[in-house]
């Protein structure tokens, strides 16, 4: 008797908790994405998609677990949508910090996607190949990366699978980001730099201007050095933890 009262609360508990991750879902107006996703001219990142897909939500004060669900939740249905795109021949590039909806390349043009500088190859390959020679080799690895992410977000028991403990740390990455964000595009300015520009080249960026502005040479040297310093000292915090986190968040 009481093995078939808890099989009975087990069946009861499961069918209320995919009534939550449906009820959670269903609040969410698919069509003002869409909307969003066909009008932006530019990428912008998850938090301002939260904004449209959870208008009433507050970012700063909802719970870790809180903001990690509502995440989920917009990722299931961007991840659902890349379906949806991609029978129109677009490409709906799908990252934390750089979420853009692009046409494919015409035929005869690499579909690679390069996702550190939000592009495509589009250099010419045979006529019935989707990638170049050169991105023929990378393919794979990067498909299967993209795939697994997919796979996350359109498991809906995923939704149910973090405490306020492991979500925490899930997206502790992502917050040192977006709480720095406006530094982050500032640091490339003050270094002369481009957003796209990778470790290697911020890092051949700073040994110039150091040599440019070191303290040791004047004080009128040293008021320009601690900028250039401290913007550095945080892209290397930050560079690191987005590719730790990759598409995830």
């Amino acid at each position: 008797m009481i093995a078939l009262l808890l099989d009975y609360y087990l069946i009861f508990e499961i069918v209320m908790t995919n009534n939550s991750f449906e009820k959670h879902l269903a609040s969410v107006s698919k069509s003002d994405i869409q909307d969003f996703l066909t009008e932006m001219t530019e990428p912008c990142y998850e938090s301002t998609l939260l904004h449209i897909a959870f208008p009433d939500m507050n970012i700063i004060r909802c719970s870790t677990l809180e903001l990690y669900q509502h995440h989920f939740i917009l990722f299931h249905i961007l991840y659902q949508l890349k379906d949806y795109y991609f029978q129109k021949n677009q490409f709906l590039s799908v990252h934390f910090m750089r979420i853009q909806l692009l046409n494919y390349p015409e035929t005869g043009h690499c579909r690679y996607f390069d996702d550190v500088y939000q592009q495509f190859c589009s250099a010419l390959c045979e006529k019935e190949c989707q990638y170049c020679d050169f991105h023929k080799r990378l393919v794979g690895e990067t498909e299967l990366d993209r795939q697994s992410m997919r796979y996350f977000y359109l498991d809906t028991s995923n939704y149910y699978k973090l405490d306020e403990k492991t979500a925490e740390l899930f997206i502790k990455g992502t917050w040192e980001i977006l709480s720095n964000y406006d530094l982050y595009k500032e640091s490339f300015k003050i270094l002369g730099l481009s957003e796209t520009s990778d470790i290697h080249r911020i890092k051949k960026q700073y040994r110039k201007l150091v040599k440019q502005y070191h303290p040791d040479k004047s004080g009128e040297s040293a008021e320009q050095f601690y900028p250039v310093n401290n913007a550095y000292q945080l892209l290397m915090r930050i560079i690191p933890l987005m590719k730790t986190q990759g598409s995830s968040i």
